[in-house]
C-alpha cells in the first residue's frame, strides 16, 4: 500500500484547529489508513490504494477537518473562467489520446509543501496512473511559459530541451536512453517514431508526457502559480488525478482557474470541481448497516466525510466532491456512512440467523474426479491455464475455436487462456521424458471456450504397451464414477487416431478418449505410444 510521510508543522497549517501526534494518532486509522510510524514531529502512515485523494499532506488535512468536525461537509471550489487554452494536435491522439489541465494561482510553497506536492504526484503515478502507462502528471511554474500551450507531437532527434536533473541539453532519443527516468520509461513510447511533446506559444518544453518535464519549469518556493497537465489512455483516470492535485494545490492557498483543452473534435473546459450526485436508499443503507442510527446520524457521519447529503423520499442524495474517485456504488456511500459513524460506535448484536457453509457444485465435481483417478492409479498434476496456439492448434491440428487472447503478452508461448488440458499434459510428458514408465498424469481445471470458463478433466498414460483396450478401459471406469452415459460415437479429433477414438456427448458433457496420435508423439519426441481422454463440462 502507498506510504506518505507527514509533518505536523506543515499539517496544521492547514487545519483550522491544531492537533498533537496523540490526537492525530487516534483520528487517521478511523479514516482508512494504517500508521507505521507516529513521532512528535512527524509520522510515516500507509493508506489503501482505493483512496488516491488521501496520498498526500494536503489529502489528509482535508480529512481530518471534516472527521474532526472542524469543517464538516463539502469544500466549496471556486473555479475562475479560463484566459487561455491548450491545443491537442491530430496526431498526437494516436499516441497519449486524452489530456486535460488547469491552472492555480497564488499558491504559497515551501520546501516542506514542494516535497509534498512531488509525493502525490509520484503516488498518483504509480496507483492510479499504473507506473505512468495510463496517467503521467505534469506541474510546472507557469511564470516560465507564456500561453497558449500546445500538446503535440516531436521527432526523436529534435527539439533538444534541459529535462529535470540535468543541466544540458537532450534530445527525446538521448533522453530515453541515457536519462534514469527515461530509461525506466523508454517502454511506454519504444512502438512510436513521434514522442507527445507539451509546448508554450514560444516553443518552450513544458514536458515530454509520460517521460519528464523540462528543468525550465521546475516547481521553486517562489512558484505563485502553475500549470496542471495530466496525460493518459482514460479520460476518467486523468480527470481523477487532475482533480486530485488541483484540490491539493487549494489547501496550499491557491485559486483555481480552468484552461480550455481544444481538442481537433471538441472543447471542454477543465478542471471541473463540481461536486457528483451519488445515491442511496435509506432502507438499503439500514440493511446492510446492520441497524437503525436514525437519520439526524446518517446526515452528520456523510458530513464528516466531507460530503454533503440530501434525504428526499427515502432517498439519500449525497454530493461527492471532485477529488473523490473511489465512489462508484452505493455500497461506496455505505462504507463512508460507517465511517462517520465510527466503526467502535457500531452496535454488537448475534447473528439472527444461523448458517453453514457447503461446498460448490464444482468443488463437488473436482473431489469426485480426483478421487476417481487417484483411485485407478493416475498422479495429479497442475500446469498453466495460459498456453500458444502452437500446442493448441499447430502440433495437435485442431481447428482454431476463438480461443480468448492477451492482449500484451510477455512471451509467446503463454499468449492465449487455454481450450483444452490434454495438450498440456502432453507438453508435461515431453518436458518428462527421462522419468521412468509408465507415466500415468490427470488434471481437473479451468479452461476458456467461447469466452466463458468450464471445468474440464484430462489424463494420459505413457508406457511401452499403450492400447485401445486400455484407454477404453480406463475411460468406462471414469464414465461410471462420474455418471456420464450416452451413446459411443466416432471421433474425429484429431489428437486422436481415426477409428481408435471414441467420444460421447450430450448437452452437459463431452467424453473423447483414445490413442494419441503418432504424428503428435513424434513432433514432441516422445518415443512411446500413449492413451488419454479428457471431458468438458
Amino acid at each position: 500500500m502507498p506510504v506518505i510521510n507527514i509533518q505536523f508543522n506543515d499539517l496544521n497549517r492547514m487545519l483550522k484547529e491544531p492537533i498533537s501526534s496523540d490526537d492525530f494518532s487516534k483520528i487517521i486509522p478511523l479514516i482508512g489508513s494504517d500508521p507505521d510510524e507516529i513521532g512528535e514531529e512527524q509520522a510515516v502512515v500507509e493508506f489503501f490504494p482505493d483512496r488516491p485523494d488521501l496520498l498526500s499532506t494536503e489529502g489528509v488535512a482535508r480529512a481530518i477537518r471534516a472527521f474532526s468536525e472542524q469543517q464538516l461537509g463539502l469544500v466549496d471550489y471556486i473555479t475562475k473562467k479560463p484566459s487561455t487554452h491548450m491545443t491537442v494536435s491530430k496526431e498526437v491522439l494516436d499516441i497519449r489520446p486524452e489530456v486535460l489541465g488547469g491552472i492555480v494561482r497564488g499558491i504559497e510553497l515551501d520546501n516542506t509543501s514542494i516535497k509534498c506536492l512531488m509525493e502525490l504526484q509520484e503516488k498518483l503515478h504509480v496507483t492510479l496512473g499504473r507506473k505512468r502507462s495510463k496517467v503521467s502528471i505534469g506541474i510546472h511554474d507557469l511564470a516560465k511559459l507564456k500561453a497558449p500551450f500546445h500538446y503535440t507531437t516531436c521527432s526523436p532527434h529534435e527539439p533538444a530541451f534541459v529535462p529535470l536533473q540535468k543541466d544540458y541539453e537532450m534530445t527525446p532519443e538521448e533522453i530515453l536512453k541515457e536519462h534514469p527516468k527515461g530509461i525506466e520509461y523508454a517502454h511506454l513510447l519504444t512502438q512510436f517514431d513521434k514522442y507527445p511533446l507539451i509546448i508554450d506559444s514560444v516553443d518552450e518544453v513544458a514536458s515530454m508526457p509520460p517521460i519528464i518535464n523540462g528543468a525550465l519549469t521546475t516547481i521553486t518556493e517562489s512558484t505563485t502559480d502553475v500549470l496542471i497537465d495530466v496525460t493518459g489512455l482514460d479520460r476518467e483516470a486523468v480527470e481523477a488525478c487532475l482533480n486530485i492535485v488541483t484540490a491539493a494545490l487549494v489547501e496550499r492557498g491557491g485559486d483555481i482557474e480552468q484552461l480550455e483543452i481544444r481538442y481537433p473534435s471538441e472543447k471542454i473546459i477543465v478542471p471541473n470541481m463540481e461536486p457528483k450526485i451519488h445515491k442511496i436508499g435509506n432502507d438499503y443503507l439500514i440493511k446492510l448497516l446492520g441497524y437503525d442510527p436514525e437519520n439526524f446520524a446518517i446526515f452528520k457521519a456523510f458530513r464528516k466525510c466531507a460530503m454533503e447529503p440530501d434525504l428526499q423520499d427515502g432517498t439519500w442524495y449525497v454530493k461527492v466532491p471532485a477529488y473523490r474517485a473511489d465512489i462508484l456504488h452505493p455500497v461506496d456511500l455505505l462504507e463512508e456512512v460507517a465511517i462517520g459513524l465510527g466503526y467502535d460506535n457500531l452496535p454488537e448484536q448475534l447473528p439472527k440467523e444461523v448458517t453453514f457453509g457447503r461446498a460448490l457444485e464444482s468443488r463437488k465435481l473436482g473431489d469426485n474426479c480426483r478421487e476417481t483417478m487417484l483411485g485407478i492409479g493416475f498422479q495429479e498434476v497442475v500446469t498453466l491455464t495460459l498456453t500458444s496456439s502452437k500446442m493448441l492448434h499447430e502440433i495437435t491440428e485442431r481447428e482454431n475455436d476463438n480461443e480468448a487472447t492477451v492482449s500484451n503478452p510477455v512471451t509467446e508461448d503463454y499468449h492465449m487462456l487455454r481450450s483444452s488440458i490434454l495438450p498440456n499434459l502432453l507438453e508435461l510428458l515431453k518436458n518428462n521424458k527421462h522419468r521412468e514408465l509408465p507415466q500415468r498424469v490427470f488434471e481437473f481445471g479451468d479452461i476458456v471456450k467461447e469466452h466463458s470458463n468450464h471445468k474440464s478433466l484430462a489424463w494420459i498414460e505413457l508406457a511401452t504397451k499403450s492400447t485401445f483396450s486400455n484407454a477404453k478401459s480406463t475411460a468406462e471406469i471414469i464414465s461410471q464414477r462420474l455418471g456420464i452415459l450416452g451413446d459411443n460415437e466416432d471421433c474425429d479429433d484429431p489428437i486422436f487416431i481415426s477409428g481408435r477414438s471414441v467420444q460421447i456427448k450430450n448437452e452437459n458433457y463431452i467424453l473423447k478418449y483414445g490413442e494419441i496420435h503418432p504424428r503428435i508423439l513424434e513432433e514432441l519426441e516422445i518415443g512411446y505410444p500413449a492413451i488419454g481422454g479428457e471431458i468438458h463440462w
